[in-house]
């Protein structure tokens, strides 16, 4: 293409279509968009996009399509090895589509660019909430799609993409369209779950179910991983809990311990009765057994992130994370195996291990990752690295990669990373996003 971006930042090539929103290419916003959650990728766009509408995001990947630059959607920007970057490219901000619309009894339209806690600020008041909702509330609608979507609820509703009910999505050609599981199924099953990779998300009806107003939350102690994967089976078979999650978390000289996690909600005076609900488990303790707001549960991990944020390692740290979905067959031996290796130091200051189980058949959107086994479980390194260890960083970004490979031949799969397992027959795919360097 001809025309580059002026010294003022100016950006006006030939054929670049009349906008509502912002066309930027000051300094400030192309350096900006050339960083993630990841603090490790850095791959600066020609221009910055913030769309005013939907058919900003049209017309941008139309003309990104004609002059051969890739278009790349940027949510909450969560993503650690620069999927929401753009090499010379466009990126489309979506923060400034994050409209949340008034809910309805059984759903809520809202922009892609909206965030989780947004969300349900407009739907809690109502007495409704997604049937499944990240654990970090700072994430966007539309990026959490494109990954799938998991959280402590998956075990009984599958990943948030399967609770989606209408999706409005600009397609690879540049045409901003509405599918569904009626209209248009075939691009709704392959913008769900791929990562970008099939067009850009700027809408979405979620399905809502009722909610309580307090949680009733137990975190149980554990020495072995294999009671906690086993008690995690027997919940979710059992179905005694809304929320199912498990921790490990490294002790330095005691080595690893494990936590599992688990919540029902409850309208007062009907509190849950703890005997019924702990029965049978193998837990050596209770750590910790309280009640709070539905509300305050759900944004949970909040006080981390602020505590994170004032000691600057969230946003000026590395963050090289990796989360693989394994079959529960081999998830007791892949995890022991896996943090038998591990140091202190491979997780980092204020990392921890995720361990969630999902039956395969809930995640019934196509191209949502699952492993092959009748039961899923995302095994989560949440990494972070201090900024003065370059050696660090590359030993985690190493072992992620094996890690990954491993996972894949157990029957596991990538979570959250690029998007290999997906396939769309018929279904353009857009010119990005950038695959992750490898």
């Amino acid at each position: 293409m001809s025309g580059l971006p002026s010294p003022a930042g100016s950006f006006s090539p030939p054929g670049l279509p009349p906008l509502r929103g912002v066309l930027s290419t000051r300094g400030v916003d192309l350096a900006a968009a050339a960083r993630d959650f990841g603090n490790r990728v850095r791959l600066r766009p020609v221009a910055v996009l913030r769309p005013a509408v939907a058919q900003d995001v049209a017309a941008i990947v139309r003309f990104g399509r004609d002059n051969g630059l890739a278009v790349v959607p940027r949510g909450a920007a969560c993503s650690v090895d620069g999927q929401a970057q753009a090499s010379d490219g466009i990126v489309v901000d979506l923060s400034s589509l994050a409209g949340v619309g008034a809910p309805a009894p059984g759903f809520v339209r809202v922009e892609g660019g909206a965030r989780w806690g947004a969300v349900l600020e407009a739907t809690l008041p109502r007495g409704r909430v997604p049937f499944v909702v990240p654990d970090h509330l700072g994430l966007s609608v539309g990026g959490t799609l494109s990954v799938g979507g998991i959280g402590g609820t998956s075990h009984r509703y599958g990943s948030v993409a399967d609770n989606v009910l209408e999706l409005e999505v600009v397609t690879a050609e540049g045409d901003l369209l509405t599918c569904s599981p009626e209209r248009r199924p075939e691009l709704f099953d392959a913008v769900r779950g791929s990562l970008g990779r099939y067009g850009i998300i700027t809408g979405a009806t979620l399905a809502l179910t009722g909610a309580k107003t307090s949680a009733r939350v137990y975190r149980l102690a554990y020495r072995e991983c294999a009671a906690l994967l086993a008690d995690q089976r027997r919940l979710v078979r059992e179905g005694r809990f809304a929320h199912v999650e498990g921790h490990a978390r490294h002790g330095g000289s005691s080595g690893w311990t494990f936590v599992l996690e688990a919540m029902q909600p409850f309208d007062a005076p009907h509190a849950p009765d703890d005997a019924a609900l702990l029965d049978g488990l193998a837990h050596h303790r209770v750590q910790e057994a309280e009640t709070v707001s539905y509300r305050d549960f759900l944004g949970r991990v909040a006080p981390l992130e602020a505590r994170l944020r004032a000691l600057g390692s969230w946003q000026h740290h590395p963050h090289p994370r990796c989360n693989v979905l394994l079959p529960g067959r081999e998830a007791e031996g892949f995890v022991a195996r896996t943090l038998a290796a591990l140091a202190e130091e491979d997780i980092g200051p204020g990392g921890s291990v995720l361990l969630y189980p999902v039956p395969t058949a809930r995640l019934a959107a196509p191209n949502v990752p699952k492993a092959r086994d009748a039961l899923s479980v995302v095994f989560g390194l949440q990494r972070t690295a201090p900024a003065d260890r370059p050696e660090l960083l590359d030993r985690m970004v190493r072992d992620n990669l094996l890690l990954r490979a491993a996972a894949r031949r157990a029957g596991g799969a990538d979570y959250a990373y690029a998007a290999t397992h997906c396939r769309a027959p018929g279904v353009p795919e857009l010119s990005g996003p950038t695959p992750p360097p490898r």
